[in-house]
């Protein structure tokens, strides 16, 4: 096990090209950490670099106290997991799994007891003598994981290693990685591009977008305090709404105006946005998850919106709705912010009605063509600063 340092690293390929700038992470001995992020965010170059398969441009990683940066891969004591399983079809599960130690001349017999004991703990047991082409794509997984495992590195790296299973067996095999990471302690660094598979399995995540990273915390804390306007809308599914408002001040205190309706400011969401004060009188992004919305009745401080869609998701509905509000697209703010240029319908943003996703109980009646009043639950409200994008939005770099 090992404590493994990103201290400002960078890869730069020729032409410029820049994949990862400028990274900082510290990922504690034993801990499981995830880095999540679309295509092209870098992820997967920040793990091949730990591994010793892409040479470090800038900074330095550090494993266990010790800098790697011209340490050959097979002396950094680590194993790395890949997505396409890279077995050898010839050999059996149980030689597939024996290769590394055999490959450091260990005793025959201590390799058949260490075999055995990570085929049993992986559930491949009754496997050892087939070959990778019998297997389902479950168990060639948990060969690959069992070859990793088999000779106890300091750090398991695991790069998008279920994305060819079915929907079903992903997550399965997520929780069984999960089981195996805290029974074995080792440090774990697992890529992926499926935030839902982020969220479930990281004990932190680092968000990360063109190379750089966005937000590196738990999965709650990301979830429930994203730094920036990326973050929030990466982070979720269905993704968080966004609208424009103008923050306002009254007697009673803060409250969000979209155009003419009113939302009154918790003191909670106060707490979380303590720079608020400073955008009175501004315009801002006004953020909702679609999970954190309490339908009402259609009057008073709410707002009004009328139901266009409604899909039921057995337990859960999704319900979409129209208000009089200007929408916001997180691209075009994000664009603005780095000197992108937005793509597609973001470019444009409604000036008109806005779109809205509610997620509610199955068993409220709401349906198609109904007009409904909407809440953001207490201490639930996201606001980001329409210029940067938030407090924290870090450009692409150029």
């Amino acid at each position: 096990m090992a404590e493994i340092i990103f201290d400002h690293v960078s890869k730069v390929y020729k032409g410029n090209v820049k994949a990862v700038t400028d990274l900082n992470l510290k990922i504690e001995d034993g801990e499981f950490v995830v880095l999540v992020g679309p295509s092209g965010c870098g992820k997967s170059t920040a793990l091949r670099m730990v591994a010793g398969l892409e040479e470090i441009t800038d900074g330095k990683v550090t494993i266990d106290g010790v800098e790697v940066n011209d340490e050959d891969p097979g002396n950094r004591d680590i194993a790395m997991v890949f997505q396409n399983y890279a077995l050898y079809p010839h050999m059996t599960v149980y030689n597939n799994i024996a290769f590394p130690l055999q490959c450091h001349n260990v005793p025959k017999a201590e390799i058949d007891k260490k075999v055995k004991e990570i085929a049993g703990l992986l559930g491949l047991s009754d496997y050892l003598k087939r070959k990778p082409k019998t297997l389902s794509g479950g168990q060639r997984q948990r060969v690959a994981m069992g070859r990793a495992l088999v000779r106890e590195p300091k750090a398991f790296l695991m790069d998008e290693p279920l994305s060819n299973l079915d929907a079903k067996l992903r997550v399965q095999m997520r929780t069984e990685i999960c089981e195996l990471q805290k029974k074995m302690g080792i440090t774990t660094i697992y890529v992926t591009h499926d935030q839902v598979e982020a969220m479930t399995m990281g004990s932190r995540i680092a968000v990360m977008r063109f190379g750089i990273l966005q937000q590196f915390d738990t999965p709650q804390n990301v979830f429930d305090k994203p730094d920036n306007i990326f973050v929030a809308s990466f982070i979720g599914s269905p993704s968080m709404n966004f609208l424009k408002a103008t923050i306002q001040k009254d007697a009673e205190g803060l409250f969000a105006d979209l155009n003419g309706q009113h939302l009154r400011i918790s003191g909670r969401d106060l707490d979380r946005h303590s720079t608020l004060e400073d955008y009175i009188g501004k315009e801002v992004a006004f953020g909702v998850r679609p999970e954190h919305f309490e339908v009402k009745e259609a009057i008073g401080d709410v707002l009004k919106a009328h139901v266009y869609h409604v899909e039921l998701l057995g337990a859960e509905k999704l319900v979409y709705a129209e208000i009089d509000a200007e929408q916001v697209f997180p691209d075009v703010v994000i664009a603005k912010a780095t000197g992108e240029k937005p793509s597609g319908d973001e470019a444009t943003e409604n000036k008109g009605k806005a779109k809205l996703v509610i997620k509610i109980d199955s068993q409220l009646n709401i349906t198609d063509d109904m007009e409904i009043g909407l809440v953001p639950r207490e201490g639930l409200m996201h606001f980001f600063d329409l210029d940067d994008g938030g407090s924290a939005i870090v450009k692409r770099p150029e």
